[in-house]
């Protein structure tokens, strides 16, 4: 009889959370998946807190998430669960971490205190597929170890700067390439150690005039790390209460400074996180918004913008983990949690000035696009009844960023087409797995093509 509750109970959550999702497909750079996928269960709420912890655990001021692959987790003789994830979060206020065990049970460990097992408002964590955790116990001046055995967290050791300088207020935590990159807030500087708690170096960084102070949230992609495309391996840090964004060599060398300011609005950068493609999300709780850079920091677009039509919101983002292989992205709120898969979007789209030229065979159109997502686009002209006439891109990778020139191809109907109303139709998929689940497709306004040397057809 528990069970048949139970199970009915659980399916009015699923219920509940598909009414609730929206299910918005297309227009947004992060996408709900599929209810197949994730049986609905992509948003977690104080509601499913309850119903999985039997009313014994709050949300109480969420922070920073992490989740992987667990090897002892993982069927080798099936790809099946390739994409089932453990994903760890930090309940700051109680001092506790809560994790899922399976999807129909979770896991709570932790407590308020100084001792083994014990925290005092942490804020970040990090761990690898073997199942150990590093969490920054940030008011215990402490990086706390832990191990996942037998779907329980258990304790290891605390890891603390021997040297007379020691950790104050370690708030970012992450490993990379086998180090350990902390966030030593009241020491402004970062500290690399080993994961078996070695200190192997410490560094600070300056830039623009400016020198670090009073780091926070950090990532890295550094050698050794698996799902990166490109061999780009740098630091991501926020720095001077959520006023700046660095960007560091591993070994501690500026590469870059982005201040919250230039954005525009209000808001502040708290935790990141990193992409397949070096792609930086830094999650912006005053804001609403998670904003995304690309790997140069040049600025992409602010995802949840309330002003946006469609696309997911938040309600102050907190900590953010991304799992590169798949591009699954999970995101802490105020109470509670989010899954996405990271899609694609193609904002302020335009095409303009199409040209046929018969003698030559050739077509050419001005096109202007802001691409959210590195992607594989195509470019087709369709008459005014929806039939493809010709494509002029068929398929072609492009980076995120502004995209922006004139294209001319080769076009042996120019002659015929010359005499069509047409628009011009973007298809942006991105590379991760569900492409047509994810791709997004965008209409020109109607073009009048014009023929090389005349005016335009209509006009006088």
């Amino acid at each position: 009889m528990r069970l048949i509750i139970l199970v009915l109970i659980l399916a009015a959550c699923l219920v509940f959370l598909s009414l609730s999702s929206g299910g918005e497909r297309g227009a947004t750079t992060l996408v709900t998946p599929p209810l197949m996928h994730c049986l609905g269960l992509h948003k977690v709420t104080q509601f499913h807190l309850d119903l999985y912890s039997g009313y014994r655990e709050k949300f109480d001021e969420p922070e920073g998430l992490f989740c992987m692959k667990l090897a002892s987790k993982d069927k080798p003789d099936t790809r099946r669960d390739d994409d089932e994830l453990t994903v760890y979060g930090i309940n700051s206020g109680k001092g506790d971490i809560i994790y899922n065990k399976s999807l129909a049970s979770i896991g709570m460990a932790g407590a308020q205190g100084d001792g083994p097992m014990q925290f005092r408002k942490p804020l970040a964590l990090t761990g690898d597929k073997e199942g150990n955790l590093f969490v920054a116990d940030t008011g215990n001046d402490r990086i706390a170890h832990l191990r996942y055995a037998g779907d329980e967290l258990v304790w290891v050791k605390d890891i603390r700067s021997r040297e007379p300088r020691g950790l104050r207020s370690p708030s970012g935590i992450c490993l990379s390439g086998g180090r350990l990159y902390v966030a030593d807030t009241e020491n402004d500087r970062v500290v690399v150690f080993a994961p078996d708690g070695s200190l192997l170096e410490t560094f600070g960084a300056e830039a623009q005039g400016a020198s670090l102070f009073r780091p926070y949230a950090i990532a890295a992609i550094t050698d050794g790390d698996e799902y990166l495309y490109y061999g780009d391996h740098f630091i991501i840090l926020t720095d001077s209460l959520g006023g700046r964004l660095w960007k560091l060599s591993p070994e501690g060398k500026a590469l870059g400074l982005v201040r919250r300011a230039a954005i525009g609005g209000k808001g502040s950068f708290n935790h990141v996180a990193i992409d397949y493609y070096g792609n930086v999300y830094v999650t912006d709780r005053e804001a609403d918004v998670i904003h995304k850079f690309d790997r140069h920091l040049s600025y992409i677009v602010a995802i949840g913008d309330p002003g946006a039509n469609g696309g997911p919101h938040f309600d102050e983002p907190r900590g953010i983990s991304i799992y590169r292989r798949f591009g699954q992205i999970f995101v802490s709120e105020r109470a509670g949690a989010q899954y996405f898969w990271i899609g694609t979007d193609v904002l302020r789209y335009s095409a303009e000035n199409l040209v046929f030229d018969p003698v030559r065979r050739r077509c050419s159109v001005d096109v202007s696009f802001l691409l959210t997502e590195c992607s594989a686009i195509s470019l087709t002209l369709k008459d005014d009844q929806g039939k493809n006439r010709f494509t002029i891109i068929p398929t072609y990778m492009l980076p995120p960023g502004r995209f922006a020139r004139r294209i001319e191809v080769d076009c042996p109907a120019a002659a015929e087409l010359a005499k069509c109303t047409l628009k011009l139709v973007l298809v942006a998929a991105p590379t991760y797995s569900s492409r047509e689940y994810l791709a997004v497709e965008r209409d020109s306004r109607i073009l009048v093509p014009r023929v090389s040397g005349l005016p335009p057809a209509g006009s006088r």
